[in-house]
């Protein structure tokens, strides 16, 4: 025996058909935002909702709007809507509000399946119900997406968008939907509809900042794709109006065959390049699909330290002007002009016997570049003189043992609101965490020194953006750590351990990426990259500290990756072999679409319904997977196997047994102990000692059997379902 769907195709009523999509998309404003539903936008039960919202009678309660991130046309999303009622109405999905202009007609169009043939109609009505519902249409959907679309003229200005879904009970998805003015455009079509032609998906994505100097771009190549012609440069007009006829310098590489480019050298520091890749088809026709422009922009030569230094000082301030004053952006614009207001600067009486300091803490150690300074800018500072002038700047690595770096003349403020940054004091690449001003002077006779703010600015010499990120969670075992490097690094040095205090040397590479051995399921580590060159007047630059924590458990199947489509034999029967094949009382997935379940689930989308019937001789009922590949089931330190199952109050209670054979033919059994266990509707782990499956490799294993019953001592038992999610074999992290 052999499960079949049964698809057909019906094609909608009174005239209207099914849209075949065509080649080339005309472009039309759509007046439905979220049309593909990719933005997280809560669907409400509120007639006054501007978006997408519901309603429903006491006759349609129960009915659900879900998004699906499994069934979708186009992006990565579509509506799943289970809707009750007899009449269409019980239902209404409802987009609002629509302005438009009732001297011309608008189109509206929408992709849409059902689980089975069903019929679902479409209206526009007007937002504030004065008008009735016109234009009124149904069509009958098919198990296929398809787009479905009518014209209509317009009876009021501000007009609803009414999906009327109930009188079939059977689930619909919605996806794409469009509402434009005039006649039907052919050729608008949803991203899963067309085979794309040209080069997509580009890294740096397009508009990316703070990019590495070194970059290779990559992208997705066009699905016909023969060779590749890469445009690249800092002019997006000669980039988007050159081709192979006219270059304009900018065609850097023709007829390529790889979908990455390297750029030759290293780039410029903050600057914009622009780059197309054109996708050349084959002989005979080799059509060239000119790409998108796209653009990146480099990293800096420094970067500005964010926020969180701190600041202190020896000298007395007004709780309004203390030192923190200069550091905490008050009185800054976005044009880094600063105000004129004193509550926005630091003021100080320097103490009696010693000269006045103002220190920061930046947080940890920099190989700084420079400090900007914005001097005091009170109203009447050309008066007064509250600036600093001659100062002595100090660092420390510490913040106990000082070295001098300069002696500096602040240059005085203007005592205008339009003031900008008028001293920069080159810090000359000198590893500090503290960076002391000592004055000796200011720019007037009172006595008080003050300043507004001071900005520092580095050069990235340690590791950072660390992968996995710190603080990382339920990373891979088999994971390899990649960060960004330091600037200027020749080696990098990584440290590898479980205390952060006691860091061992794992190894020493020349790229920025590190596969470690050793690392287990259910562990929690710690790493720090120190950035080598011998070269330099610092030789080392240790990085921060981080950490990550891995998963428990690897997953051998989650059940998301199954789909509905028998021909290709990516269904869930196609792989967990049941009684249709092995002649047991199992059947694994539902007799129609879709096959696997999509409501009781323990995480993701999917779970595995397991029906059995021990009524009958064999008396037990199995499910069966192998493996493509022998599995090795002991790396990372694993030590069990774990499964979520859940069982129905109706079930006969039966006992859960698994059996694994490895690439040898061998086979070891571990039954669970209680026959009520699937009558508990609630999902229960059913964690195993990989060590009670002896006699068998576990590093080769080929096969695995879920079974309810008892294949060893079969007898007469019941029916039922249980439901199988989230198999994957690790190790549990300790307690603490």
């Amino acid at each position: 025996m052999y499960k079949n769907l049964i698809c057909s195709v019906v094609l909608a009523a009174w005239g209207l058909s099914a849209v075949t999509p065509l080649a080339q998309a005309q472009q039309v404003e759509n007046l439905v935002l979220n049309h593909s539903f990719e933005v997280d936008e809560v669907i409400q039960d509120d007639g006054a909702y501007q978006g997408w919202w519901t309603w429903n009678p006491a006759e349609g309660a129960g009915s659900m709007v879900t998004v699906d991130d499994i069934e979708f046309i186009d992006g990565a999303r579509s509506i799943r809507v289970d809707p009750v009622g007899t009449e269409n109405w019980h239902f209404i999905v409802a987009y609002s509000t629509l302005a438009l202009d009732m001297s011309k007609d608008y189109t509206v169009s929408f992709w849409a399946k059902a689980q089975s043939p069903r019929p679902l109609t479409v209206a526009l009505k007007a937002a504030d119900n004065s008008v009735d519902a016109w234009g009124t249409t149904t069509f009958n959907l098919t198990t296929e997406w398809a787009e479905y679309t009518y014209t209509s003229d317009v009876l009021h200005t501000g007009v609803k968008l009414e999906i009327w879904c109930a009188a079939s009970n059977a689930p619909l998805w919605l996806d794409f939907v469009h509402v434009y003015e005039g006649p039907y455009v052919a050729g608008i079509e949803p991203s899963g509809a067309t085979t794309p032609v040209k080069s997509a998906d580009p890294n740096p994505a397009t508009g990316a900042t703070d990019v590495p100097r070194d970059t290779v771009l990559s992208w997705t190549a066009g699905a016909f794709a023969a060779t590749h012609d890469v445009y690249f440069g800092i002019s997006f007009d000669d980039v988007n109006d050159a081709s192979r006829a006219n270059p304009s310098g900018v065609l850097l590489s023709q007829g390529q065959t790889t979908a990455n480019y390297d750029p030759a050298g290293v780039l410029d520091f903050n600057q914009t390049y622009y780059w197309r890749v054109d996708e050349v088809n084959a002989a005979p026709d080799n059509t060239i699909f000119k790409g998108d422009v796209w653009s990146f922009t480099t990293e800096p030569f420094a970067y500005t330290i964010p926020s969180g230094i701190v600041a202190t000082s020896n000298g007395t301030s007004d709780a309004a002007s203390g030192p923190d004053k200069t550091v905490d952006s008050s009185g800054i614009d976005p044009s880094d002009l600063h105000s004129i207001a004193p509550t926005d600067m630091w003021l100080a009486d320097p103490p009696v016997d010693e000269a006045l300091w103002i220190q920061y803490d930046l947080g940890k150690t920099y190989k700084l570049h420079e400090m900007l300074v914005w001097n005091y800018n009170s109203q009447f500072e050309l008066i007064l003189g509250f600036g600093l002038k001659d100062v002595t700047v100090e660092y420390s690595k510490n913040g106990t043992d000082w070295t001098a770096l300069a002696q500096v003349e602040f240059t005085q403020a203007t005592a205008k609101a339009t003031y900008t940054a008028n001293t920069m004091v080159d810090l000359q690449g000198v590893p500090a965490r503290y960076v002391r001003l000592t004055v000796h002077s200011g720019w007037g006779a009172t006595g008080q020194f003050g300043l507004s703010e001071v900005r520092f600015r580095y050069i990235p010499a340690q590791a950072r953006e660390p992968q996995p990120a710190d603080g990382a969670i339920d990373v891979e075992a088999g994971a390899a750590l990649a960060w960004r490097s330091g600037r200027d690094a020749a080696l990098h040095e990584v440290y590898l351990g479980a205390d952060p205090d006691a860091l061992a040397l794992a190894g020493t590479v020349d790229s920025p990426r590190f596969a470690p051995d050793g690392i287990e399921f259910g562990s929690t580590y710690f790493w720090q990259i120190v950035e080598v060159n011998e070269t330099e007047a610092v030789t080392a630059w240790p990085g921060d500290v981080w950490t990550f924590s891995t998963q428990e458990y690897a997953l051998i199947d989650g059940f998301e990756t199954y789909n509905d489509d028998i021909d290709a034999k990516t269904t869930i029967f196609d792989t967990w072999i049941d009684g249709w094949v092995n002649d047991t009382g199992s059947t694994v997935g539902y007799l129609n679409a879709p096959f696997a379940e999509r409501t009781i689930v323990h995480s993701g989308r999917q779970s595995m319904p397991l029906q059995y019937d021990n009524t009958a001789a064999p008396f037990y009922s199995e499910a069966e997977r192998t493996f493509d590949t022998a599995q090795d089931w002991t790396v990372g330190g694993a030590d069990s196997l774990r499964l979520y199952f859940r069982g129905d109050a109706a079930n006969s209670p039966q006992t859960l047994y698994v059996t694994l054979k490895d690439s040898a033919g061998r086979t070891a059994t571990v039954r669970g102990m209680d026959p009520d266990a699937i009558l508990v509707t609630e999902w229960q782990p059913w964690q195993i000692a990989l060590s009670e499956f002896g006699g068998v490799s576990l590093t080769t294993i080929k096969k695995m059997t879920i079974c309810v019953g008892n294949r060893a001592a079969p007898a007469a038992g019941g029916t039922g379902i249980v439901y199988i999610d989230d198999i994957g074999y690790g190790r549990p992290a300790a307690m603490e």
